[in-house]
Formats: C-alpha cells, sequence, structure tokens
C-alpha cells in the first residue's frame, strides 16, 4: 500500500500520492506507522514544522476557546488538535482562525473532527501555531462522524471519503480505553492540579470545571460566577449578597475575576456554559470570602480558558451532579408563576408587603406633602402603588455605561459610548416607577439608579439583560411582586407598600431646577 503526502520545502505545498479508497484500522496503522497520514494531500500534525509553509491536516478537536473579536477588525478563535502522531507528553498543536464576519467561525465542540486546508505555519515564542487565514484558508468541523451526508468545501470534496474514513478512526482511537493517549486528549490536558469548589482553600493555584450561572463585566476585568454543584463553607460569608444566582446557595457559587486577555474571552461566555478554567489562584477577599483570579501570561498568551461540549466525558460527573442537585432542591430552584395579590403584614395597618425594607425609624408622610415640601432636599418615608414603569421592558433596566463619560447609555444594544467612543463593558441599572398614594389621588415620579438600584435590587447585580435570559427571569420574578398586573393592564397597579426616597434639585437644558426623586435605602427583597 503506498500512503504518502510529503512536504515540498520549496513551494511550501504538499503534493499528493495514492491512498487506498477503503480505509481500516489495518490500513491506517500502517500509514501512521510509516508517518504519513492517511489522507491523500494531508500530513500528520507531528509534520507541521516548517514556518511559512502551507499544510492540510485532520485532527481531533480537545479544547477550543470562544469566538471573540480580535486586536484588528477580524474575528478570531482558537483550538487545540491532535491525532496519534502526537507524543504523550504534548498537549496537541494549536490552530487560530481568522474571519471578517463572526458567524463564519466553526462550531466547535470537544471531540469533533477539525479539517483544515491550505493553513499557514506559525512560529510564537518557539511554539508551532498553525494560522487559518481569511484569505487563504478553508476548514470544515465534523461533529457527528455517522453522519455519512456531510457537505465539504469544494477542494475538499475530492478527499471526502478518505476523510470521512479517517475521522471514524480518529473517534475510535479516542474513544479506546486501550489507547495509552486517550487519558490526555479527551479533553485539554492540565498542568496543575484539577480540583472540585469543595476542595478549594486559599493560597493554590488549580484548575476547574464548572457551569457558568452569571458573567457580570466590571471597569478593568470580568466577574465569573461559577458552580461544580459542590458546596465550600468558606463561600458562604456574603452577608453583601444575600441574594445569589438562580436560587443556588452562597457556598455553591465561586466568584472569580478574568484579567487582561482573560476578561475579553469571558465577557461572551453564555450562562450555562461547561468551561475548563486553568490556572486559577485562590485568595480571601476584603469581605472574607474565599474567590479565584485569572490573570493573564506577561509572555506567553496561553488560553486558559476552554468551553466544554456537555457531552465531553470530562464533564459527565458534573452532569450528574447538577441533576442530582436539581433534583433534590427542586421546590427551591424552579420558577413558578406567583400570585399577583400582595402578602401583607401581620398589622393591618401598616397594609405595606413583608417584601420591602427601608428605613421605619423615617416619620412616614404623604406623597403629596413630600411633594408640597419647601426644603428641596431631604430624605423620607411614605406609601403608594405602582401604577407606570419606564421603560416598559425588563431587557431595558440595565443599560451600558461609559466611566469616562460618567454616561448610562439609552440603549442596552451600544458596544460603545456615543461621546468618547471607548469599548463599554459595565452595565447600570437605571429605570423608574411612578407611584400612587392610597387615595388615588397623587403620584410620585422615582428614579431607580446606579447604587441605590443595586441596594433595591440586592443580589441581581446589573448585566446586559439581553444576553442573560435566567437573570432576566429572576428580575422579572422579583419585580413582579412589586408590580403586581402593571404591566398587563394599563387600569391594574402594584400591592402597596412602604419606600423611602430622597429629593434633589438638578438644573435641566432650560437653566430651570427641578425637583427629582430617587429611591434610597430600600430593599426589594425575594
Amino acid at each position: 500500500m503506498s500512503s504518502v503526502s510529503s512536504l515540498d520545502s520549496e513551494s511550501g505545498q504538499h503534493s499528493d500520492e495514492e491512498v487506498p479508497e477503503t480505509l481500516t484500522d489495518e490500513n491506517v496503522n500502517v500509514s501512521l506507522t510509516s508517518e504519513h497520514s492517511p489522507v491523500n494531500g494531508f500530513i500528520l500534525l507531528q509534520k507541521a514544522r516548517l514556518p511559512g509553509a502551507l499544510v492540510n491536516v485532520v485532527g481531533v478537536v480537545v479544547s477550543y476557546t470562544p469566538n471573540r473579536k480580535s486586536s484588528g477588525t477580524d474575528y478570531t478563535c482558537s483550538l487545540t488538535l491532535v491525532d496519534p502522531s502526537i507524543p504523550n507528553n504534548v498537549k496537541g498543536i494549536s490552530v487560530n482562525i481568522f474571519r471578517s464576519r463572526k458567524e463564519h467561525l466553526p462550531d466547535l465542540s470537544v471531540g469533533s473532527i477539525f479539517i483544515g486546508k491550505h493553513l499557514r505555519i506559525n512560529t510564537f515564542h518557539e511554539t508551532t501555531q498553525l494560522v487559518a487565514t481569511k484569505e487563504e484558508s478553508t476548514f470544515k468541523v465534523i461533529c457527528d462522524v455517522a453522519n455519512q451526508n456531510q457537505q465539504f468545501p469544494f477542494n475538499m470534496r475530492q478527499h471526502a471519503k478518505e476523510i470521512m474514513a479517517y475521522a471514524n478512526y480518529l473517534r475510535r482511537w479516542c474513544a479506546s480505553l486501550s489507547n495509552p493517549k486517550v487519558g490526555n486528549y479527551t479533553s485539554i490536558t492540565s498542568s496543575r492540579q484539577r480540583r472540585r469548589i469543595e476542595e478549594l482553600s486559599p493560597h493554590i493555584f488549580f484548575d476547574l470545571i464548572a457551569e457558568v450561572v452569571m458573567v457580570y463585566p466590571t471597569e478593568n476585568a470580568v466577574d465569573l460566577y461559577v458552580t461544580d454543584f459542590t458546596e465550600n463553607k468558606r463561600l458562604g460569608n456574603r452577608e453583601y449578597r444575600t441574594n445569589t444566582p438562580y436560587g443556588l446557595p452562597n457556598e455553591s457559587i465561586l466568584q472569580i475575576t478574568l484579567w487582561d486577555e482573560h476578561a475579553e474571552d469571558g465577557e461572551d461566555l453564555q450562562i450555562g456554559t461547561f468551561v475548563l478554567l486553568q490556572n486559577l489562584h485562590a485568595k480571601i477577599n476584603t469581605n472574607g470570602d474565599l474567590v479565584a483570579a485569572l490573570h493573564g501570561d506577561r509572555e506567553l498568551r496561553r488560553k486558559k480558558i476552554n468551553v466544554l461540549d456537555k457531552n465531553d466525558v470530562e464533564i459527565a460527573k458534573l452532569i450528574r451532579r447538577r441533576n442530582a442537585y436539581y433534583e433534590e432542591h427542586q421546590n427551591s430552584l424552579e420558577y413558578h408563576e406567583r400570585d399577583s395579590s400582595p402578602e401583607l403584614e401581620s398589622d393591618t395597618t401598616e397594609q405595606s408587603i413583608t417584601r420591602i425594607k427601608c428605613n421605619n425609624n423615617i416619620k412616614l408622610t404623604d406623597i403629596d406633602d413630600i411633594k408640597d415640601c419647601p426644603e428641596p432636599v431631604g430624605l423620607f418615608r411614605t406609601r403608594g402603588r405602582v401604577i407606570s414603569v419606564i421603560p416598559s421592558n425588563f431587557e431595558d433596566f440595565s443599560r451600558p455605561y461609559c466611566h469616562r463619560c460618567n454616561k448610562i447609555m439609552n440603549f442596552a444594544e451600544y458596544e460603545n459610548c456615543t461621546q468618547c467612543f471607548k469599548k463599554l463593558k459595565v452595565f447600570k441599572y437605571d429605570f423608574g416607577l411612578l407611584f400612587e398614594d392610597e387615595l388615588g389621588a397623587g403620584t410620585l415620579p422615582v428614579l431607580i439608579t446606579n447604587e441605590d438600584a443595586n441596594t433595591f435590587l440586592d443580589g441581581l447585580p446589573p448585566v446586559n439583560l439581553y444576553k442573560n435570559p435566567m437573570f432576566l427571569q429572576k428580575l422579572k420574578d422579583r419585580m413582579h411582586k412589586l408590580l403586581g398586573n402593571v404591566l398587563k393592564s394599563q387600569a391594574s397597579c402594584g400591592p402597596l407598600i412602604d419606600f423611602c426616597v430622597m429629593s434633589y434639585e438638578v438644573e435641566d437644558e432650560c437653566n430651570k431646577f427641578i425637583r427629582i426623586y430617587k429611591m434610597f435605602d430600600t430593599i426589594l427583597e425575594d
């Protein structure tokens, strides 16, 4: 049998020789023994050595990064490939893909087969990489090798039969328990000890497989909240954060701050994504909580956030723990439609619902008396019902914020500041409620924004609500207790509550002072 794909060092291309039409395990073994790829015109990954050469390769995806914006105008992603030619002590060879549009990047999963044609060999910090440029490279990803009706790019069609046969072999090679390389390559190799959340302690470096439960961009970093459905008492000291995402206990959610190049990767992660996080550093923060941080490499930009497919064998145990956890806590974790009627305190004279907390030491003042107060600045406790909400869409309650200009954007979809054009990563709450007094005689517009909004929605930090549907549902459930049927009918109003407001004056565009009422020191509880 002849199966050869040799590198022509002068041209940088590969010459093709004949291969058998039907590929068997015996044929593959013979080909690999002779160090030639069983696919005509392709090379084994270990043979990709000559910088600047164009090569064709087939390999198994063992890790990848989220699709993201490159430092230029393109979009990019990275993946790591292995095949039987890669030594056991080598993680694999990385492939960097660049495309003009994000949707043109591949849909990857761990264990899928990646076929790349005309990839350029590049050396970065003495490490060999393959680059799929948008001008000269094509690729194909096979997630289901059992599907024989694969659509290949035009320049791969003549080798489609060989590629599918080799893809089937690679899958069997990965899945075979007798193969000594399987343990290294079913997912990315870890250079540090992999731990569960329940095993964490301060001042250690570790790797973690977990599910993303919340992504919270800050000014210079991204706070990532993850769980592996184990508990650690060191995570339970968050008295400043009484409500946790999706009903999970504090002890099972680890806060990880992503810095440097990892912040951009983390910002694109979706809730429910399974990730392998490498080289995390555990520490105690100023609030006494055990948290973790992920910093970038000063010399080598090595990716440490790897998205895993939910069918990857590495996270099978995590999924089983998750299913058992949700089954055990089903009643407390599921969202149910609430009755719109308020829950009243035992003191019927107060008639304020118990889910609102405010300073009861402040004298109760009628809404009309607050508006007639001669002093422009004051702190009041009053009573009323919500009869209108601005904006009407919950998704718009939280919008991008520019620190440089100290400005909240008008729309949630803005990616850059409209004044300084700085990229926006931080979100802030900014919405308004119109209250009506008990008799329906007076109304008071109340602004809820910035830190007062964070207090009011304790445990629900502002995020992009268009990209966090489960977190959006948590907000809706909380606000439903306050709004009742306000959003369903213009004739309806919310339950009667007590709340605190602060009044102050601001200058409008006509140089006139107008009085503003802002929610103050009031918490809307679950």
